[in-house]
């Protein structure tokens, strides 16, 4: 377990559901550890769709952020970036989410790679859909959703959330009113 900063956050109860789903996670993570192999491979799937979900709701947050806190702005994010994201219509989507981050690379030095797999695994977590008309994956979830591609799933979102801290945070004033976020795994990005 390790902490991040939830100094970016501007949506409050947004930041506060994050936390929820975090504690959710942990649990599932309680779980996890104490798992035989198959049962381990059952609890992916629930621990992968938190996990991209809470990208969502990061991304959600921080375009949101750029468009509607006007006098706070987004310090680091050079005004061609916030003109371009003010001028889009809502957009509520991951898939819209993720096309204008990578847009902007706003995970520097992540390079495409990044965005590819932020894709797929936004592809991934819409298998909560069990009947999969899109084809994505494996036919089978069991063979979807799988030890390796949560650990991918826990990395995009160490990186989102250690990125949207470091580099976007709200001015000291806006922080403190929600708990940092405390991710239930082992800090792959030290």
């Amino acid at each position: 377990m390790f902490s991040v900063s939830s100094g970016f956050v501007g949506n409050f109860k947004l930041g506060d559901n994050i936390n929820h789903n975090l504690a959710v996670l942990a649990l599932l993570y309680d779980y996890y550890d104490k798992a035989n192999p198959n049962d381990k491979r059952l609890l992916c799937k629930p621990i992968i769709v938190l996990l991209v979900s809470i990208i969502e709701a990061v991304l959600h947050d921080f375009h949101v952020r750029v468009r509607t806190f006007t006098a706070e702005g987004v310090v680091q994010l050079p005004r061609n970036v916030i003109n371009y994201i003010r001028s889009l219509t809502k957009i509520d989507e991951l898939e819209k989410y993720i096309a204008s981050a990578k847009k902007h690379d706003l995970f520097e030095t992540r390079g495409e790679a990044f965005y590819t797999e932020l894709d797929d695994l936004r592809k991934l977590r819409n298998r909560v859909h069990i009947q999969n008309q899109k084809k994505h994956f494996e036919p089978d979830d069991f063979n979807a959703f799988t030890d390796r591609r949560k650990d991918q799933a826990e990395r995009a979102l160490e990186i989102t959330m250690k990125v949207m801290a470091a580099r976007y945070p709200r001015p000291e004033h806006a922080r403190g009113h929600v708990a940092d976020f405390i991710l239930p795994w082992d800090e792959h990005y030290a």
